[in-house]
């Protein structure tokens, strides 16, 4: 699907689900650290700005490897992106 949709609609902008995302650092994550990951993770969506939110997941990608959850961090790193197109829009859409 994903490859198909720029060639029907070339402009439109990919936003990926942040709750699929999230399910998908926890498929990696010991359930003992979910809620800190967890609330890591809200913190990159939390930002006011899409650099300052790109500047956070490299901080948390950081903490992860860390705490020895280096998949989780490759897995932030490789996916924020597509969590962040909404950033590129005005707040009021």
């Amino acid at each position: 699907m994903l490859e198909t949709i720029p060639k029907v609609f070339p402009d439109a902008s990919y936003q990926r689900c942040t709750v699929h995302f999230y399910r998908n650092i926890f498929s990696v994550t010991p359930r003992s650290r979910m809620k800190a990951v967890a609330m890591m993770l809200k913190a990159i969506h939390a930002q006011e700005s899409k650099d300052a939110a790109r500047e956070k997941a490299a901080q948390v990608a950081e903490k992860l490897k860390e705490m020895k959850l280096s998949a989780a961090a490759k897995k932030v790193q490789e996916s924020i992106g597509e969590t962040l197109t909404y950033m590129d829009f005005p707040t009021q859409h």
